[in-house]
């Protein structure tokens, strides 16, 4: 039995915290703890902004596991935006095209759902990916830009969904900066 569980390693250091699940639920770290005894875990290691490091080339156009626990740790679930699908419901998708020479990297890869991936194409009302640049502030994660029916400014949207933590980081750094240290 394989079970993926993705969390911080401060989480992990101090035996608190939660731990996400590859179909989207949580866990605190002490149960992660109890689940892993006796197993032979498969690290993931990632940046400080999230990013999962480069685990190698591959000349297959199937994600490796290696680099499908990569995907489970840095998307978390379906990548297009407003989707709620947890990992265990995606497939690993190349943003640029296998077929088109994109390779099978982790910089060139991302979960979808199936419903979402049926969406990709070249036709006027498909939809395209794009891995977002270090000037953007989803560095690393894959944006969505829907057909020019849908937005004309085909402007690059990344999911929140799967991002709790991040969102509630940046509504209080917001908090802060708007309001200011609090009197002593």
């Amino acid at each position: 039995m394989q079970i993926t569980l993705t969390m911080s390693l401060a989480d992990l250091e101090r035996g608190a915290g939660i731990a996400t699940t590859a179909t989207g639920g949580h866990i605190s770290i002490n149960e992660a703890l109890k689940m892993a005894a006796g197993s032979k875990p498969v690290l993931a290691v990632l940046d400080g902004d999230g990013i999962p490091l480069y685990l190698g080339r591959s000349r297959e156009r199937l994600a490796t596991p290696g680099q499908r626990l990569a995907l489970i740790a840095r998307d978390k679930g379906c990548t297009h935006p407003d989707c709620d699908a947890p990992a265990a419901m995606c497939a690993a998708h190349h943003v640029v095209d296998w077929a088109k020479g994109g390779p099978t990297d982790l910089d060139n890869l991302a979960l979808v759902c199936d419903h979402h991936h049926a969406m990709v194409n070249d036709s006027e009302y498909g939809w395209t990916t794009v891995m977002m640049g270090s000037d953007s502030p989803h560095r690393g994660r894959v944006g969505w830009i829907a057909p020019a029916a849908v937005d004309p400014s085909r402007t690059p949207r990344v999911n929140e969904k799967h991002h709790a933590g991040e969102r509630v980081a940046t509504s209080i750094a917001a908090s802060c900066h708007q309001w200011g240290p609090r009197a002593a």
